[in-house]
């Protein structure tokens, strides 16, 4: 089994993961945003420089769902009974620097 690296999650990774064809390219820019987005926010809720967070591979899992639901709900809807995934809340816990 190999092992996977935050540094090594690209765009063809995400498309992967997501069972996106890499041949459909008309979301690439929106999934580009979606993964700074994500890496930003799990930087900052985890208190975490950029050489932390690539280092920081417990934080995979919630990186790739908080790409995902980003890319899933991206219209402008929003439920009102939404609540927070608590498998990416466990994920952060372990990676804060700060609680």
């Amino acid at each position: 089994m190999n092992k996977i690296y935050m540094q090594s999650i690209d765009l063809e990774f995400i498309k992967n993961y997501l069972r996106i064809e890499q041949e459909f390219e008309d979301d690439d820019i929106e999934l580009q945003i979606f993964m700074q987005v994500a890496k930003d926010y799990l930087q900052k809720v985890c208190g975490l420089t950029e050489d932390e967070f690539l280092d920081a591979n417990t934080l995979i899992p919630a990186y790739l769902i908080l790409v995902a639901e980003m890319y899933e709900y991206r219209s402008a809807m929003v439920q009102t009974n939404t609540k927070a995934n608590p498998l990416i809340q466990r994920y952060i816990n372990s990676s804060r620097k700060f609680f």
